[in-house]
């Protein structure tokens, strides 16, 4: 009996264990949170305010705000911009899920004040940042309800970059000053995912209208370091108002960037170069030739050992020390821009140095093993092959060592380059029908970036021969008629030249001509 007390003792033991630990678990569990769910993208929200959105006749000392749930700040003191602007910075703090703003001085009579907080609060989770939100309330009776709409193209790229700010400066001339450089804006905001801005609650007056790149986020313009649009008169807001402006990087002042010698002469410029003079200080001989922003320089009969020579691009004047040692160099060969030629085109060689003589006995036009007939035409960087185009076939010229010879007895090394021709078949066609009043501009068309072929206002706008492939086309207004792009300047009130890029990739088939129209509102 004893021995069956035993057992059963045990066993009663064991079942209250197993109902302990079942109790446990389920407790546990029940604490848990579920794992996994989606991620948590929303911003913090605002379930009320002191003064509240839209109120009128109030004059706070301070601003207090709740949240629907814990948040920090994110360089709010910099963000956050109080239209009129203040004299004295608020103090800023925040308590739990409400955040404070201490006004450091008297609101104005019958003002209307609008915070625009920038991307200056987030979630604490997350990171999610509530952008662009604006509280706007009133010291009078009423609010001010002008606003201003617009979009903004970028030139002469097609891309806007983020941390853009638009901007009102309220001004009584066109008289352009520092202000942009020293003040953050009137009023503010940033785009929308089309390329659109709208500024609300703004007083009635006469203002400036700027966008810029804000690359360090203080919310002024830095000059050439950013990019800046701008409208070129005085506007005065009205509610029907709505205005483009355009997107462009200024050009800073000319500075060298680098120079270099090694058997020619390289000077690096921030910018592009149009004109420039040299000067020797011997009785050397130099050719030169201006690529973009690069200027360089070959020497030739030198009579000393070294020598100065002098660069002068405008105002500016840069000087390098070449010695005689240094001044022979092969002949390089540049790449094809296209391996494939058309069958109106010659075959055209450019070198990274002049070209003095070539002989003609050392180059050979191959095609399916036969030798081609050719004429040469040279010219001071260039060598042209002109010969009878057999269509559909690839080609091999072969440019044997000391074919071109250049300055400082410098010549060529061994080259092979392969291109091949199409028969029409298997091209294609594009005409373009544009509705663009202006007459001075010209139109590229591009592959992956790169500028396949240009057609001036002048010509009937065809591209034709052309490899199937999809292209981006733009239209550049050549105001100034360099025949290229050309950006503004603020201070001296000049607009950039306007870029238009056509709405979608042109699909070219083979053996098809494309025409399109291209409605263009300026």
């Amino acid at each position: 009996m004893v021995f069956i007390t035993k057992k059963l003792s045990a066993l009663l033991k064991y079942i209250f264990f197993c109902f302990m630990s079942t109790v446990l678990l389920l407790q546990c569990a029940s604490i848990q949170s579920p794992g996994g769910g989606e991620k948590d993208t929303n911003p913090p929200t605002v379930l009320r305010s002191t003064p509240k959105q839209a109120e009128t006749k109030v004059k706070p000392s301070v601003i207090e705000m709740q949240f629907d749930e814990f948040f920090v700040l994110k360089n709010l003191a910099n963000e956050l911009l109080i239209s009129p602007p203040l004299n004295e910075a608020p103090i800023i703090s925040q308590k739990g899920k409400s955040l404070f703003i201490e006004l450091q001085e008297e609101l104005n009579d019958n003002s209307t004040y609008t915070l625009n907080f920038g991307k200056g609060i987030a979630d604490y989770h997350e990171g999610n940042v509530l952008k662009d939100y604006t509280l706007v309330f009133s010291t009078g009776d009423k609010l001010d309800s002008l606003q201003i709409q617009g979009s903004i193209a970028t030139c002469p790229d097609k891309t806007l970059p983020e941390d853009l700010i638009v901007g009102i400066y309220q001004k009584d001339s066109l008289t352009k000053d520092s202000t942009i450089y020293l003040n953050k804006p009137d009023y503010f905001s940033l785009i929308d995912g089309q390329n659109q801005f709208h500024i609300k609650h703004i007083r009635d007056g006469s203002y400036e209208l700027i966008a810029f790149k804000d690359v360090n986020a203080n919310y002024k313009y830095d000059g050439a370091s950013e990019q800046i649009a701008f409208h070129d008169k005085i506007i005065n807001i009205s509610d029907s108002a709505t205005y483009k402006i355009w997107l462009f990087s200024e050009e800073d002042k000319l500075k060298l960037l680098d120079n270099k010698d090694n058997g020619r002469i390289h000077w690096a410029y921030n910018k592009e170069i149009d004109t420039a003079t040299f000067h020797a200080d011997t009785t050397l001989k130099y050719f030169s030739e201006i690529k973009k922003d690069s200027l360089f320089l070959w020497p030739y009969n030198m009579s000393s050992d070294s020598a100065y020579v002098w660069a002068k691009v405008g105002k500016r004047c840069d000087s390098i020390l070449i010695k005689k040692d240094s001044l022979k160099r092969n002949i390089n060969i540049l790449p094809l821009s296209s391996d494939y030629l058309k069958d109106s085109e010659n075959l055209h060689i450019k070198t990274a140095a002049p070209i003095t003589s070539i002989d003609s006995s050392k180059i050979e036009l191959i095609a399916d093993s036969v030798q081609i007939d050719f004429t040469l035409i040279k010219g001071d960087f260039t060598l042209d092959i002109e010969f009878e185009h057999l269509l559909n076939k690839e080609y091999n010229l072969i440019i044997h060592q000391g074919a071109i010879k250049g300055l400082n007895k410098s010549e060529n090394d061994s080259t092979n380059i392969s291109f091949y021709t199409k028969s029409e078949s298997v091209l294609a066609g594009l005409k373009i029908n544009s509705t663009l009043q202006e007459t001075v501009y010209f139109i590229e068309l591009l592959k992956d970036g790169t500028i396949i072929e240009t057609i001036d206002a002048g010509k009937p706008l065809y591209f034709e021969k052309l490899l199937p492939a999809r292209y981006e086309m733009r239209l550049i207004v050549d105001s100034n008629k360099d025949g290229k792009w050309t950006a503004g300047n603020y201070f001296e009130n000049t607009l950039p030249e306007k870029v238009y890029y056509y709405p979608e990739l042109i699909n070219l088939r083979a053996n098809w001509e494309l025409e399109v129209d291209w409605e263009i509102n300026p």
